[in-house]
């Protein structure tokens, strides 16, 4: 049990929290310009597939838009279990945003906090008439990982995703993920991601996203 509810919190700092609030159904980082001076909120609740409600940790993720280029974040993880709360920080700046010739480049950096090592990235995004691409490249200390996910819309105004994370450290995700807004203000999204090593250290995980709050 110890290691069901240790691998999803480690497992966490990049497929969710450390990335900021997830742009409808991506994780990882993306080119994708923002809405300017506004404040994004979300929630999660996560946990290993096959002993949900043993595992599950429920987490708070705010996102500040101060320009269409650059934001920054706070997350607050493991919100109600007796693991140790986990504050973590993150910042982005789209230094080329996609054109219709060029795709769209941004760098930043993810999971900083106090007792760990900043994750610094720089990411692409492309949009074509049948979906979008996003490709990234990972740095921790000497250590390097690899993004690459494609988004599509389908009928019925659901999006779907498929993402593939390997992180620095050598260990890799497989993400499906499926979402819709449900209304003006809120969007769920719902995710399964397959741990490379271990079904224990698989995730499935509900996500709702509230509209952002223009501040000024």
């Amino acid at each position: 049990m110890q290691r069901w509810t240790t691998l999803p919190l480690l497992s966490l700092l990049v497929l969710s929290s450390a990335m900021g609030i997830p742009e409808t159904v991506v994780f990882s980082p993306t080119a994708n310009r923002n809405q300017p001076r506004s404040l994004c909120l979300a929630t999660e609740q996560y946990g290993v597939p096959r002993s949900y409600s043993q595992t599950r940790t429920r987490c708070l993720y705010t996102q500040l838009t101060l320009t269409e280029r650059f934001d920054l974040g706070a997350d607050f993880v493991g919100l109600d279990n007796n693991q140790s709360r986990q504050t973590l920080l993150n910042a982005r700046f789209v230094l080329m945003p996609e054109s219709q010739r060029l795709p769209g480049i941004a760098l930043g950096a993810l999971n900083i906090a106090e007792d760990a090592k900043p994750t610094f990235y720089l990411v692409g995004t492309r949009t074509t008439s049948f979906g979008r691409f996003h490709l990234g490249a990972y740095r921790q200390g000497n250590r390097t990982g690899w993004s690459a996910a494609y988004q599509a819309s389908l009928p019925l105004g659901v999006d779907v995703a498929v993402e593939y994370f390997r992180l620095p450290d050598g260990v890799a995700y497989t993400s499906l993920g499926a979402g819709r807004q449900l209304n003006s203000a809120l969007y769920l999204y719902t995710y399964y991601s397959r741990h490379s090593q271990t079904r224990d250290g698989d995730l499935f995980g509900v996500y709702l996203a509230f509209t952002p709050i223009r501040l000024f």
